[in-house]
């Protein structure tokens, strides 16, 4: 009787231990699978197979700030977007301005329009998830780790720092007039136009510029 307790309880313990073998193996395929995401690569194909069609069809900012100061929240939920919920949400803007002055990290530029406005165009604190939401080129479900989805983020900002704001920033003189399409954050609760910072993802110069 005794042999036979001792047989089940190590039955028992076999079979706990192989379960627990499984679920660990479980758990270590979806860290590898998880890790074999090249976010470089990734970040590369979007910036070059996607993101210009996103760019061409980017929202004038006059009519998104007249939309928005008329049309309330429906406004707000049709032009942007956000991979989480909350009242911060994204969109992708496009529109003509003139360099007011010229910062170690931004510029401060007033957006021509029937009423123009100020908006300053970053160029060095380039950080966060504006971009990458304001695209609408990340979908949430495809990347259950959040940490692949703050790598994307990082990847698409370190383009913009090293590639679009370095490249076109010594142009950028105060009085140049230029257009531009990038990515802005918006308040749904506190939304105010003076104080938009746009992230450049496309900037062109005006061929009168300074004159």
């Amino acid at each position: 009787m005794k042999k036979l307790l001792k047989y089940g309880i190590g039955i028992v313990l076999l079979g706990a231990a192989l379960y627990n073998s499984v679920y660990i193996k479980k758990l270590s395929s979806i860290r590898s699978a998880s890790a074999k995401l090249d976010v470089n690569n990734y970040v590369d194909q979007l910036w070059k197979d996607r993101l210009p069609a996103k760019l061409d069809s980017a929202v004038d900012v006059s009519i998104l700030k007249n939309a928005l100061e008329t049309g309330g929240s429906k406004a707000f939920d049709q032009y942007t977007n956000a991979l989480a919920i909350g009242n911060y949400r994204y969109v992708l803007v496009k529109g003509t301005a003139i360099v007011d002055s010229v910062h170690e990290d931004d510029l401060l530029i007033t957006i021509q329009s029937a009423q123009p406005f100020n908006a300053t165009l970053q160029t060095e604190f380039v950080y966060g998830n504006t971009l990458r939401d304001a695209s609408r080129l990340v979908d949430l479900a495809a990347f259950p780790n959040t940490s692949d989805l703050n790598s994307i983020s990082e990847a698409m900002n370190e383009r913009v720092r090293s590639q679009i704001a370095s490249e076109w920033r010594p142009l950028l003189k105060p009085g140049v007039r230029f257009e531009f399409t990038g990515a802005i954050e918006l308040n749904k609760e506190h939304l105010h136009f003076d104080t938009i910072e746009i992230i450049p993802v496309r900037i062109k110069i005006s061929p009168d510029a300074g004159r």
